[in-house]
C-alpha cells in the first residue's frame, strides 16, 4: 500500500527517504507532486538500514535520518 508523504528537508523523517535505507533503485518511493515535496512510499517495504544493520520498515524513523533526495 502506498502512502503520500510531504518531505520537508530532514524535518519529516521516514526510512524510505533516508540515504542509509538500502534501496538502491528507489523502487519503494515515487513522486506524487515533487514540485511541492509530496512523495509516495510503499508502507509494507523493508530494507536494511546501513546505520543500524537491521531490517527497518519504510515508515519507521530515527535520529540518524539523512534525506537521500536532496
Amino acid at each position: 500500500m502506498m502512502a503520500a508523504f510531504k518531505l520537508d528537508g530532514n524535518k519529516n523523517q521516514r526510512c524510505a527517504f533516508c540515504k542509509y535505507w538500502y534501496d538502491l533503485t528507489n523502487q519503494y518511493i515515487r513522486p506524487q507532486d515533487a514540485k511541492h515535496g509530496i512523495w509516495k512510499f510503499e508502507t509494507t517495504a523493508k530494507c536494511l538500514c546501513l546505520k543500524w544493520n537491521l531490517q527497518k520498515g519504510a515508515g519507521m524513523r530515527c535520529e540518524k535520518f539523512e534525506n537521500k533526495l536532496g
